[in-house]
């Protein structure tokens, strides 16, 4: 019974051993099957070598010499070679192309007459060979079955034999082509690259080219920012000083003590309107030796501070650039010959483009605060002096009650001022676009103020510090500043001069 069992085992065993080697008979002869028939299904793959250009010993035509290798399976049709002109794309000759082995290499040679060539100097052509139905142009495959090449009409008429390769052709995966030559330079744009003077450049080398420069551009950028800071100029606003001497051991209540005492309330030159009767308020002009308004003094810079809604705590400043300043330079140079009403319409511009600076730092929230206009002059020392006038406000007109040209303890050639100017900022009721339209209107009648609003007259005598007693003092001036003669019962001695 066991030895039945034991057979029986062994016959099955058997059985499957067969079935098995029966099954990778077969697989092993479907992969042959395979690879048979793929090798028979492969197409054919032509490709042409660079051509190679030479000359007939007349010079009447030129010999393009080509190699054409195939690359595929056994091609069964013939083909033809088109050589063509590459610009207009017009054929020039037409030659058979018998089918080829697999890896046959077939060497042709193909005349092309000069005398029926168009243009002269370089012209350039297209060889193709095999493009047809199996391997159709711009596919893949025949990529390499075109080439480039040039024909120098001038170099067949002055030379004979071979031209290089490396000199005549042009590569098959060109698009397009440039020749500067004012500095010799031929640039040719390739599929996957750059051809600069028959040297070829790859995509890469052109992206490793392009982070370089651009690495060199940041690297530029950030020395300037070096240099700027180490050599940069001293700040355009710097701290500024009031020129004249201020005497500690004056007696306040002299004439001299109290215009010491006022002249360091005046802000500029202008009259604003008295917010109460009896005000006393102080003004300072710029002048020169012979009194023309600013004779001998330049502007230095400008600038519009405003500080936020909780006090001094940030402030928000505006420096105005040259251009503006060397406007407004030029401006002051002609005031004192240009009528007022021609020089206001020559600072509206100027005007517009101070209120566009100025509101360009001012937060939306800081709109309604008042803004200060500080404008730094700067003057010739021994040319120019400064002239205080006191003013007391009576019966509706400003009446000038004491003017003095105080001490210039400035030491050095110029002689710096400044004046402060108060802007209204967006009032009750007013929108936004009425208070950007308001605000130059108001920075230009202040600038038209300053450069010809009461200027002095050509040969005005200085005022003198000089007083012979407090009576001279005390005594009120024979002229007002509406023009109205001063009331002698006024006793200006009764007025808060300090």
């Amino acid at each position: 019974m066991e030895n039945a069992q034991r057979q029986g085992m062994s016959y099955h065993s058997a059985a499957v051993d067969l079935a098995l080697w029966a099954r990778l008979t077969l697989l092993v002869c479907l992969v042959f099957f395979s690879i048979g028939g793929y090798a028979q299904a492969t197409p054919r793959d032509y490709a042409i070598s660079p051509p190679r250009v030479s000359y007939t010993p007349d010079r009447s035509a030129a010999v393009v010499s080509i190699s054409v290798t195939n690359q595929g399976g056994d091609a069964r049709n013939p083909a033809r070679i088109v050589v063509s002109e590459y610009q207009s794309g017009r054929v020039e000759t037409i030659e058979p192309l018998p089918p080829l082995a697999a890896d046959q290499t077939q060497e042709f040679s193909i005349q092309l007459p000069l005398g029926h060539l168009r243009g002269d100097g370089i012209i350039s052509f297209k060889i193709e060979a095999g493009i047809d139905e199996f391997e159709l142009a711009n596919s893949p495959i025949a990529r390499d079955n075109s080439q480039l090449f040039h024909i120098d009409r001038s170099d067949a008429r002055g030379s004979s034999g071979d031209v290089s390769s490396s000199e005549s052709t042009i590569p098959a995966d060109a698009r397009f082509g440039l020749h500067i030559p004012i500095v010799n330079l031929s640039i040719i744009f390739l599929e996957d690259g750059i051809l600069l003077n028959e040297s070829r450049y790859s995509s890469g080398d052109m992206l490793l080219a392009l982070g370089l420069l651009t690495l060199a551009l940041i690297s530029l950028w950030l020395l300037s920012l070096i240099l700027r800071l180490v050599f940069r100029r001293p700040p355009r606003f710097d701290v500024w000083q009031p020129p004249y001497a201020a005497s500690n051991w004056q007696d306040p209540n002299s004439a001299e003590g109290r215009r010491q005492s006022w002249q360091f309330h005046a802000q500029n030159s202008s009259l604003g309107a008295p917010s109460a009767p009896d005000q006393l308020t102080v003004v300072k002009r710029l002048l020169d030796r012979r009194g023309v308004v600013l004779g001998g003094w330049r502007i230095k810079a400008m600038r519009t501070v405003q500080y936020d809604v909780y006090g001094r705590i940030n402030r928000t400043e505006a420096v105005m650039p040259g251009k503006i300043i060397s406007q407004l330079n030029s401006l002051a140079r002609r005031a004192p010959r240009t009528a007022n009403q021609e020089l206001q319409k020559a600072i509206a511009p100027i005007a517009k483009r101070l209120s566009k600076q100025a509101l360009g730092r001012v937060e939306k929230q800081n709109l309604m605060l008042p803004l200060a206009l500080d404008i730094r002059f700067e003057g010739i020392a021994g040319e120019v002096r400064i002239q205080f006038e006191l003013y007391h406000f009576r019966d509706s007109a400003w009446h000038l009650i004491d003017q003095w040209a105080p001490e210039l303890g400035q030491p050095g050639d110029n002689v710096p001022e400044q004046f402060t100017f108060t802007l209204n900022g967006q009032l009750s009721g007013e929108s936004k676009k009425e208070f950007k339209r308001r605000l130059p209107e108001e920075i230009a009648q202040l600038l038209a103020g300053l450069f010809y609003h009461h200027q002095a007259e050509v040969g005005a005598v200085p005022p003198t510090n000089e007083i012979s007693n407090a009576e001279d003092f005390r005594k009120p001036r024979d002229a007002a500043w509406d023009g109205t003669p001063l009331d002698d019962e006024t006793d200006p001695s009764a007025l808060p001069l300090s």
